[in-house]
């Protein structure tokens, strides 16, 4: 008789402890999904205040300022553009003092002008007397704009308004990555504009004109440049441009042909590639610069694709020789 009780006991008490342990389980399966939302929603929360905060950045920080960097705003055409300046007068330098035309700094996809401003300075440094400008595109950095994402020939059109306002009739032209896809739009159709080229890591490459493949790419490239990356420049200027202007302008990348243009180009081009550049491998900078009715190719050795951020100085001195040929440096002025 005891043992029947102990035995209907222990059935009941282990029919209560698999309720309980399927009560436990239904709750935690019915938890999941709120807990779900609630941390979709919470993270959602934290990036649109990041993305506003990342849009308040300054125009120019401190650090900037410090080094000697000045900024403007003109009007440009229908486009308030912003651009940065780089002056160094009378400093002393590696070389002589020279009079040369401006050189004007073209950002990439969708970064601003903001990640130039290393080789502004490095210029700068390695030519005194040289007037670097680096101007944000109409869409992109402190140039904002409610039109859409502009074509290739829109940004190059921009370029060309800008260049007018500011009383520059002719400059040197340094641009990196898609800003080489403008420049190189832009030297065809304003050969008078250009003195020189210098088109750092031209993109696209035409045997991958993916986006998947270029995306793929430019991740490999920013695992190769984590020591000193321009990924927090980015997310400012992404937030800037906004994801629409910047999927768009994606588009323009992919879809514009360098290559077709890049005869037409009579100004003297130095195509600068580095050794370690996923984005832009040497064959296609080989073939780039092959295209050119005046170019040249110079390899960094151990450069990756944003040479003008990660080895600013590096550059500034391979194409300083560029630069300054038919210069004459004794007597501050260009030789016939």
């Amino acid at each position: 008789m005891k043992r029947a009780r102990d035995s209907l006991v222990e059935g009941m008490t282990r029919r209560v402890r698999s309720h309980a342990s399927a009560h436990v389980a239904r709750s935690a399966r019915s938890a999941w999904p709120a807990l779900a939302v609630a941390g979709t929603c919470a993270l959602a929360a934290w990036a649109a205040v990041e993305w506003k905060r990342l849009k308040r950045t300054p125009a120019l920080s401190e650090a900037s300022a410090n080094a000697g960097v000045t900024a403007r705003t003109t009007q440009a055409g229908p486009y308030r553009m912003f651009s940065r300046q780089a002056l160094r007068e009378g400093r002393g330098s590696r070389v002589p003092m020279v009079r040369m035309v401006p050189v004007v700094l073209v950002h990439g996809l969708v970064i601003s002008s903001r990640y130039m401003e290393p080789l502004a300075l490095a210029l700068r440094d390695a030519i005194d007397g040289l007037d670097v400008h680096a101007p944000d595109l109409p869409g992109f950095g402190e140039s904002p704009t409610r039109e859409r994402a502009l074509t290739v020939p829109e940004l190059a059109d921009a370029l060309r308004l800008w260049l007018a306002a500011r009383g520059i009739d002719k400059a040197v032209f340094i641009g990196n990555s898609f800003g080489c896809q403008i420049l190189a739009e832009f030297a065809a159709r304003f050969p008078g504009c250009v003195d020189k080229l210098v088109l750092q890591g031209p993109t696209v490459d035409r045997a991958a004109r993916f986006l998947p493949v270029q995306m793929l790419r430019d991740w490999r490239n920013g695992r190769l440049e984590r020591a000193r990356s321009a990924a927090a420049l980015g997310r400012i200027d992404y937030a800037k441009a906004g994801l629409l202007r910047a999927f768009a302008t994606m588009r323009e990348l992919v879809r514009d042909r360098i290559e077709d243009k890049l005869s037409r180009v009579q100004a003297p081009t130095l195509v600068v590639v580095g050794s370690r550049d996923p984005v832009v491998p040497l064959a296609w900078a080989r073939e780039v610069a092959e295209r050119l009715p005046h170019g040249e190719l110079l390899v960094i050795e151990g450069g990756t694709h944003t040479l003008n951020y990660v080895y600013p100085h590096s550059m500034a001195l391979a194409i300083r020789p560029f630069l300054l040929d038919g210069v004459d440096s004794d007597k501050g002025a260009a030789r016939a």
